[in-house]
């Protein structure tokens, strides 16, 4: 199944348990958050749901999104316009819109209300507040630091580093760097297993996705997949891998071992992938096509 989206191409995803109050108690229903670059919008999609409710319009072209554990708020970079806007994903509104140096792209942000941000043409990423910072601390990394993403503990940051062909794994209590670990070339998406014992990195020049364990922060296995991978994301049970091979227009679906890929035609030029609390679903955004697969 394939839906459109308003105006432009999808060109991230994001799953999170939006919560809701209703009958006096607290009831979790999983939205997909969709960031539509040259529409400059923030779609949103109910799971199992056939089209999305009307979006909020952003400031142009933003590149990624984070969502913020517990606040209903996503942080979403402007690499252009060097910020980071705040939108609150229930009044579907832009409450404010945070100045950051460089030219901000990959985007995390823990419970405790810390903000990182890479900065696309520098070697580096931010730290700062929710609430903003002028004087933020940094720590470096590699060149053109794309997907940031934390461990479920949050002591630790991944950084798919596109240009040095590497991931830097930060340690986020003292901001010192524990490990750059080599991958293939230019890394971009990045996905952990429900365990969080492997990291899984899609390499969009080389067409393969590295394994990393995350208790060696070490290269442990290296899977084929299609042309350019671009999103990755892993399924709740932890044995497969669906990957979206952008140039393909396909997505993979890996396993471990031997056993060849099987393959899904989706949209035109697909990125973004989430997967569904259940693992019955995904849902891939395709961004030269503007639509969802599902």
């Amino acid at each position: 199944m394939r839906f459109r989206l308003p105006k432009a191409a999808a060109v991230a995803a994001t799953l999170a348990d939006h919560l809701a109050l209703a009958g006096g108690g607290v009831q979790a229903a999983e939205r997909i958050y969709v960031l539509s670059q040259s529409a400059a919008a923030l779609s949103e999609i109910a799971d199992g749901a056939e089209k999305a409710v009307p979006a909020v319009t952003l400031d142009k072209a933003p590149a990624a999104l984070a969502l913020a554990p517990d606040t209903g708020l996503a942080y979403v970079t402007h690499p252009d316009l060097g910020q980071v806007s705040v939108v609150d994903l229930g009044a579907k509104r832009v409450v404010r819109t945070l100045a950051v140096a460089g030219s901000p792209f990959g985007v995390a942000v823990t419970r405790d209300g810390r903000l990182f941000v890479g900065d696309w043409n520098g070697a580096h990423v931010s730290v700062l507040g929710v609430e903003g910072d002028t004087s933020p601390e940094t720590v470096e990394v590699g060149r053109a630091p794309a997907h940031l993403l934390l461990s479920p503990d949050e002591t630790l940051l991944f950084v798919a580093n596109r240009e040095s062909d590497s991931v830097s794994v930060v340690r986020t209590g003292d901001l010192s760097v524990a490990a750059t670990i080599p991958v293939d070339r230019a890394p971009f998406a990045m996905a952990l297993s429900p365990d969080a014992a492997r990291l899984y990195v899609g390499n969009v020049q080389a067409g393969t996705v590295s394994v990393i364990d995350t208790g060696t922060l070490k290269v442990v296995e290296t899977l084929t997949s299609g042309a350019m991978p671009y999103g990755a994301a892993v399924t709740p049970d932890g044995a497969r891998v669906l990957v979206t091979n952008q140039q393909a227009s396909t997505v993979s679906v890996l396993g471990h071992g031997s056993a060849p890929p099987a393959t899904i035609k989706v949209g035109g030029y697909p990125e973004g992938v989430v997967i569904s609390a259940d693992g019955t679903r995904a849902y891939v955004a395709n961004w030269f096509s503007d639509d969802v697969s599902v």
